[in-house]
């Protein structure tokens, strides 16, 4: 594998380059952004790490323009989760990075080893990931709104929702695009990094009027308002819509899973659910879209033309887990509907 580095502190590369090549990358330096546009076509990574704060144009920037003219994984590797860093890396993930990760600061650190295994295993993981630019993002196909009189008198309770890898910017359409005068509380699983779930949930807010808000163990959700799940947790509702979070394992292992919060809706809410399904990698969600469906509850799948990474996508429409696949503009279409009848 084969990973270039973006950084403008040849500390923080040195570092980076020890790391990786103990677990087999070969590695490159870039140390700006116009210098890793410059040479990304000679060089052919197959994964990057971008920097943030970097002189000239900054980690969103240069994410930004990458993925218009060579998509690839990305991954938001930076020393500091306070504004106005996160902002960036926030919206470096709106452009198509798939994550952010928190940079070792160095061997004297007491949690250096931990946090040096977390980056690399997850660079190695993600460098396998299948990245394009993706399609148009706001069409709906004329035949999924024909087909919606089967569930316009539906009393639905909520609307859940997971995204891992490539979900930033299909929310951002999603949400942009979506009625504020939501009738369902809105349930959200993005896989993101540990210490960046308040980072992500601030973003949120800013795409959308309904407010928005990190999941709390024993609160009540409600009508019109969306619930995150925090850090390491994994996020469950009942029938009487009241959250829970715990950390208990999971094969493989995944905290918050997509399938904890959709299992605990088909077991609770049946089929009075609807279950969107957004950008990933591997399949986490895909069984628990398949129960839900099965009890027959609404079942929505991002197209994976549409798909920055489709992994999640393609498991879910190849197990026959989804009712509609759509854009998500398309499914802020076919929810918008919903609301209207409701």
């Amino acid at each position: 594998m084969h990973v270039l580095l973006v950084d403008d502190s040849s500390v923080s590369r040195q570092l980076l380059r020890h790391i990786l090549e103990q677990v087999g990358f070969r590695v490159s330096e870039a140390e700006h952004g116009q210098a890793a546009l410059d040479h990304l076509a000679a060089l052919q990574p197959d994964l990057i790490t971008m920097d943030v704060h970097m002189p000239g144009l900054d980690g969103f920037e240069t994410t930004r323009r990458i993925m218009q003219q060579h998509p690839m994984p990305i991954v938001i590797v930076t020393s500091g989760i306070n504004l106005p860093g996160a902002q960036t890396a926030m919206q470096a993930l709106e452009a198509g990075a798939l994550m952010v990760l928190e940079k070792p600061s160095g061997p004297t650190d007491p949690h250096f080893q931990q946090r040096a295994e977390v980056l690399a295993s997850s660079l190695l993981y993600l460098a396998q990931a299948v990245v394009k630019q993706p399609g148009p993002s706001d069409d709906t196909q004329a035949s999924s709104l024909l087909s919606l009189q089967h569930w316009l008198q539906r009393p639905f309770q909520a609307l859940v929702m997971g995204a891992s890898a490539g979900g930033p910017p299909a929310i951002k359409t999603l949400l942009n695009r979506l009625s504020p005068a939501c009738p369902w509380p809105i349930l959200l699983v993005q896989h993101i990094s540990p210490g960046f779930s308040g980072n992500y949930c601030e973003w949120l807010a800013t795409q959308t009027t309904m407010p928005v808000q990190l999941a709390s163990h024993g609160q009540v959700a409600l009508p019109g308002q969306i619930y995150v799940a925090p850090d390491d947790q994994h996020l469950r509702v009942d029938a009487s819509l009241q959250l829970s979070l715990d950390q208990s394992a999971r094969q493989p292992f995944i905290r918050p899973a997509i399938d904890e919060l959709f299992d605990s809706a088909a077991s609770q809410m049946r089929g009075h659910t609807i279950a969107v399904l957004l950008s990933g990698m591997g399949r986490d969600g895909v069984d628990g879209l398949s129960r839900l469906k099965a009890l027959g509850a609404l079942t929505l799948v991002q197209s994976p033309a549409s798909s920055v990474v489709d992994g999640m996508p393609k498991a879910a429409i190849n197990q026959h887990a989804a009712c509609y696949v759509e854009t998500p503009g398309g499914v802020a279409t076919i929810l918008n509907r919903l609301m209207h009848h409701t």
